[in-house]
C-alpha cells in the first residue's frame, strides 16, 4: 500500500515521455505525406513558391498537420520574406506540437522574426521613422546644451614640453634576435565556397549533420550577407565550428 502515493507520479512521468515520443513520431510520419515530400523536394531546387503551394494544400487536406506549418515558417523566414507568416506558422506548430523537442529553437527564431520586424516597421513608417529622427534631435539639443553650461568649448590641453636635445651616439649594429614560431593554433572556423543550389539548410547539413544549425552559419556571415538567402554561387562564406 505505501506504494499507492507514489504512482501518480509514475503516470506523469510516462505520460511525459509518451507525449515526446508521441510529437516526433507524428512529425516522421507527417513526413512521409506526399505533399509534404513534393514540397521539401521543392525546397531543395530553391523553388518557393511551388514548395509553399505543396504545403499550403498539405494544410487544406488535414488541418491537423504540424509539419507544414514549420515549413512554411523556414520559408517565410529566410526565402520568401513575410515575417507576420512566419510567426503565425511557428506558432501553430507549437500549439499542434507543444511537447516537441523543437520549441528551443523555434523561440529562439520567433524572436529572430520579431526583432527583424520591429527593424523593418521602423525604417518603412514615415511616422515612426520622424518620431526616431525627432529623439536623436533632441539628444544633439541636450548634448550642445551640456556644453554651453559647462562653458562653451573644451579647453585645450598645454602643450607638453619639449626634451633637451642630446647629442645622439652611434648605435652599434647588432644581429637580429630570431624569435620562436608561434605553435599553430588549432582551427576554429572552415572556408566554403557556395556552389549552385546551396542554402544555408543544406550547407548546415553537409558540415554539420542537422540542417536547423542554419542560423549558426548565417550569423557568422552578417557581414557579408543581407539575409539568410543572398547567396551567390563562388560566395566564400565561414563555417564556424560548433562548441562541444
Amino acid at each position: 500500500m505505501r506504494y499507492i502515493k507514489y504512482l501518480p507520479l509514475c503516470v506523469a512521468a510516462l505520460m511525459l515521455c509518451s507525449c515526446e515520443q508521441g510529437a516526433s513520431s507524428l512529425d516522421e510520419k507527417e513526413e512521409r505525406n506526399p505533399l509534404v515530400k513534393t514540397g521539401q523536394s521543392y525546397v531543395e531546387i530553391n523553388d518557393w513558391k511551388k514548395a509553399e503551394q505543396a504545403f499550403k494544400q498539405a494544410l487544406e487536406n488535414d488541418p491537423r498537420m504540424a509539419r507544414p506549418h514549420l515549413e512554411l515558417a523556414m520559408i517565410y523566414q529566410q526565402y520568401k520574406v513575410n515575417y507576420i507568416h512566419a510567426i503565425y506558422h511557428y506558432d501553430r506548430y507549437m500549439e499542434l506540437r507543444p511537447n516537441s523537442n523543437k520549441t528551443e529553437f523555434i523561440n529562439e527564431q520567433k524572436f529572430k522574426v520579431a526583432q527583424a520586424l520591429s527593424n523593418a516597421l521602423i525604417n518603412n513608417s514615415p511616422e515612426v521613422k520622424q518620431v526616431v529622427d525627432q529623439l536623436k534631435k533632441l539628444q544633439q539639443e541636450n548634448v550642445a546644451l551640456k556644453q554651453k553650461i559647462a562653458g562653451g568649448t573644451t579647453p585645450q590641453p598645454a602643450a607638453a614640453p619639449q626634451p633637451a636635445r642630446v647629442q645622439e651616439k652611434p648605435v652599434e649594429e647588432t644581429a637580429p634576435k630570431s624569435t620562436p614560431a608561434a605553435a599553430p593554433q588549432p582551427a576554429e572556423h572552415q572556408i566554403y565556397h557556395v556552389v549552385s543550389g546551396d542554402t544555408l539548410s543544406k550547407i548546415s547539413s553537409k558540415f554539420y549533420g542537422d540542417s536547423g544549425k542554419w542560423d549558426t552559419i548565417y550569423q557568422a556571415n552578417q557581414d557579408r550577407m543581407k539575409s539568410p538567402r543572398d547567396l551567390r554561387i563562388g560566395q566564400m562564406i565561414v563555417i564556424p565550428q560548433l562548441d562541444n
